[in-house]
């Protein structure tokens, strides 16, 4: 039975020589390369059925459902955070998979209405910029999210499948601990580079990667996890 997400094309061995050697001297990945052409190929023949399709398989009028929502008097901003969860050990010594931490920090949430998140994968934090931009935007009124995927080493597949709205981001370069004990217990005393203050903290099923790419490189959400899964924590924009 054929991989989910694969396909065989046949092709004159000294053209698949060719293109060998061009994606190698181009710094890109067959897989791009390929999805390119694809989407080159549909968009020649039938650019009208294109569009028709690319609306239907990103379920575009979903996600301007979404987008279009109002919270506290401002828009959803287009930047997205997103976190990449994986194994993550308590501060007893103890280790949970990406699923199992949602569920702790989802049960932390019901008892106060919102819960700190905290990350160590930026090892010097938040750029100070970004941070103020955030929470200025925030401090304004503007809906901030991110949304979390769970690596397959927990059991997942790395699709987004958590999202909540951001109250507040605190980031420093070296470590430190919250001034409360406002998120789950297990975690009560440890360092982090990142704290970020969350409510509305569920489960996601209208956004997908496949909508996404990075701010900075323009790469799109799904090849990067999917090809080089190298990415922890970062920041997207719908393409």
């Amino acid at each position: 039975m054929p991989r989910a997400n694969y396909m065989t094309i046949s092709a004159n061995e000294t053209v698949q020589q060719m293109f060998d050697e061009f994606v190698a001297r181009r710094g890109l990945t067959k897989t791009v390369a390929l999805s390119d052409m694809l989407e080159l190929y549909m968009l020649a023949k039938d650019e009208q059925l294109y569009l028709e399709l690319k609306h239907k398989y990103l379920n575009s009028e979903a996600i301007k459902h979404e987008l279009s929502k109002k919270d506290k008097g401002g828009d959803i901003m287009k930047e997205f955070i997103i976190m990449r969860l994986s194994n993550d050990k308590t501060s007893q010594g103890g280790q949970h998979d990406g699923e199992k931490t949602m569920q702790i920090y989802l049960a932390d949430q019901e008892t106060r209405g919102y819960t700190w998140f905290s990350t160590n994968a930026l090892y010097a934090g938040m750029a100070r910029d970004k941070v103020k931009k955030f929470n200025n935007a925030i401090n304004h009124g503007e809906k901030i999210s991110i949304v979390f995927t769970i690596s397959k080493a927990s059991g997942s597949t790395h699709e987004i499948a958590y999202k909540a709205d951001i109250l507040e981001i605190r980031s420093s370069r070296q470590p430190e601990t919250l001034p409360t004990i406002d998120y789950p217990s297990i975690w009560h005393g440890e360092e982090a580079t990142i704290w970020i203050k969350i409510e509305n903290l569920q489960s996601e099923d209208v956004l997908k990667t496949n909508m996404f790419k990075f701010v900075e490189s323009g790469e799109d959400l799904q090849d990067v996890i999917n090809v080089k899964s190298q990415f922890a924590f970062g920041y997207i924009t719908l393409k």
